[in-house]
């Protein structure tokens, strides 16, 4: 036997055994994720293919959900396909429950990729259905994490934050201090949805406290590259650039090329903000390379509409290029439709032509964008409402069987006699009992959710109209909008007449069923895009998008007698409720705080000329068209 294969032998025993070393020790590959996932991702498809051939189904399962979790960080969704359904095999063959939830989650944010928004919420349920079966408390967290990204991808923020939380909490009792920091950066990347970027950089903050840059290299980019996107947007340029510049470094040391996409692109939106259109056109390019090499479908849409706008903003020699790039946006929002992106296309085509001075063509984009939004909302509403009805039909068809069955249980104990009838009617009792106590503390629990929830989607508790917050945040949305489509806009403040004098004679129950009746008879009767809200007491706010003062009269009288229709139980029949409302619309160039005075100041006028009327303040100057 010659010499050449022996020493080929050796050689491969001697590659194979730091394989065998890293496969036995999972747990210090896990905690790699969080440093280098990209040279991760490369060992670990080596030890796949060890495996596989050597038949270990096992360990080649392992190595499978590691690798996918490795390439979910670096959000490669390539080959994601191929490896779930080699893992779904597996973990089926091994029946393997936990793994099967890890597959479950992966294949619920790849078919979010794609836009099947649908089906991966039916992979989440199944999730938890799993998570329930058996007890998989981390598992469990990681699909409140995932159930809360779908649900902001499709703009139900204020049911996702929830979701975030519980699972925040879930990973701290689990001592799971890693995943505990992830879900702090999902907050955030929350409340940057919310456009509270002063909020999610304190959980930025927060999420980076601890990391050590030794360890934790990847992780450190993330969070950074996310603390730096809050800055850009709360329009802290230097501060963003310095901040995503360091997040650059990270990913370029540890050559994740993803990660230096992300920072490219968000550092091509801040010299874009900043005039310096040729830069950041080069940056996009550079990003969209590495996006498209990646097949992350998001960050091509994205990042193709930022350069139709560097484009467009480069001079007219490149009008043909910026609308090449819009039309490559368009082309993937419809591979995979999303209300998000949609509005997003629209507002930056808008921007688009506006550079390139095809103004009909930028106000037919801001239109489209009004109609979208409208669109949008009405389905998400439509959405919320059968949900809540399956919600309801389920329990009351529950409820009915429990009764059903109570009541044969009931039957059967009458038919027997003597000490055994005796028997079952204390052990019915005592069921009813323990059924009574289960169901206090779920209703108690209940109404304890139910408000958090109100709080979190910034209702009023009382009434359930929108609080002040809400109400003065769509205020300004609605004014910015109006003011872009050239749209009339006004406001109404309104008081509720004798308010004081019902709480102090009838009390303060009488008071709130007063209040909430106002609420349900206004709000019933408001035309689409009006919105009224509770600002404080008995005083409320009533905004009106595309409303003239000419039409205002209208909107009083209805909402007149819609609340003069109201019975209070409690008050005397003969007592209506009745509301002085002032209202205003906005003059050119007039700031929201001095609209929502003269609205104020009208509405003191109606209640000195002796209550239950309205109104108006007259324009100051001739000019009452919005200005821009």
């Amino acid at each position: 036997m010659s010499a050449r294969p022996l020493l080929h032998a050796l050689m491969l025993l001697w590659l194979a055994l730091p394989m065998a070393q890293a496969a036995s020790d999972w747990t210090a590959l896990k905690q790699r994720l969080n440093d280098d996932p990209v040279s991760l991702s490369s060992e670990l498809r080596q030890l796949l293919d060890s495996y596989r051939q050597q038949g270990a189904q096992r360990d080649e399962l392992a190595a499978i959900l590691l690798l996918i979790e490795a390439k979910l960080t670096i959000e490669e969704f390539s080959e994601l396909g191929t490896l779930l359904a080699r893992g779904q095999q597996l973990a089926k063959a091994l029946a393997d429950p936990r793994a099967q939830s890890r597959l479950g989650l992966a294949e619920s944010r790849r078919l979010a990729q794609l836009g099947d928004i649908g089906a991966a919420h039916r992979a989440v349920e199944a999730v938890f259905s799993l998570a329930r079966q058996y007890p998989l408390g981390e598992e469990q967290a990681l699909a409140y994490v995932e159930k809360a990204q779908l649900l902001q991808d499709e703009s139900r923020i204020s049911e996702a934050l929830p979701l975030l939380l519980r699972a925040h909490k879930q990973f701290s009792e689990l001592g799971l201090a890693q995943a505990a920091s992830n879900a702090l950066n999902d907050i955030g990347n929350l409340y940057s949805a919310m456009d509270n970027h002063g909020e999610a950089a304190a959980y930025y903050q927060r999420a980076l406290a601890g990391l050590d840059p030794r360890h934790n290299r990847h992780a450190l980019s993330i969070r950074l590259y996310n603390l730096g996107a809050s800055l850009h947007l709360s329009n802290q340029l230097p501060q963003a650039e310095r901040t995503l510049r360091e997040a650059l470094a990270y990913s370029e040391a540890l050559k994740d090329e993803t990660g230096v996409a992300f920072a490219r692109y968000r550092l091509g939106l801040i010299l874009l903000a900043q005039g310096r259109a040729s830069q950041a056109l080069g940056l996009f390019d550079q990003a969209l390379l590495e996006f498209e090499r990646g097949d992350n479908l998001e960050m091509r849409f994205a990042s193709q509409s930022a350069r139709a706008e560097a484009l467009a903003l480069s001079g007219p020699r490149f009008s043909s290029r910026a609308s090449q790039a819009l039309n490559q946006a368009r082309v993937l929002l419809e591979s995979a439709p999303n209300p998000r992106r949609e509005l997003a296309l629209h507002e930056a085509a808008s921007r688009v032509y506006k550079a390139l001075g095809q103004y009909p063509a930028a106000l037919a984009e801001l239109e489209s964008w009004a109609r979208s939004y409208r669109t949008n909302n009405d389905q998400l509403n439509r959405q919320l409402l059968s949900e809540m009805q399956a919600r309801f039909e389920t329990e009351r068809r529950e409820a009915e069987n429990a009764l059903l069955k109570s009541e044969q249980r009931r039957q059967a104990a009458e038919l027997q006699a003597g000490q055994s009838r005796r028997l079952l009617l204390w052990l019915g009792l005592g069921f009813s009992l323990v059924l009574a106590l289960a169901l206090a503390v779920l209703l108690l629990r209940q109404v304890r959710q139910k408000r958090r929830f109100a709080d979190l989607a910034l209702l009023d508790e009382l009434t359930g109209a929108p609080n002040r917050r809400h109400i003065l945040a769509y205020a300004r949305r609605q004014l910015l909008i109006c003011r872009e489509i050239d749209q009339p806009y006004s406001l109404a403040v309104i008081d509720l007449d004798h308010f004081k004098a019902i709480n102090d004679q009838f009390g303060h129950e009488q008071g709130d069923a007063v209040l909430r009746s106002f609420a349900s008879a206004g709000q019933g009767v408001l035309r689409r895009g009006d919105r009224l809200g509770r600002i404080g007491g008995e005083e409320w706010l009533l905004v009106m998008p595309s409303t003239s003062l000419a039409e205002i009269d209208h909107v009083f009288q209805r909402m007149r007698e819609a609340v003069r229709a109201q019975s209070v139980d409690g008050l005397p029949s003969e007592l209506r409720i009745s509301f002085s409302m002032g209202a205003a619309q906005v003059q050119a160039g007039e700031s929201f705080e001095k609209l929502l005075q003269r609205a104020d100041a009208a509405m003191y006028q109606a209640k000195q000329r002796g209550r239950d009327r309205l109104c108006l303040s007259e324009p100051v100057g001739p000019n009452t068209q919005l200005g821009h």
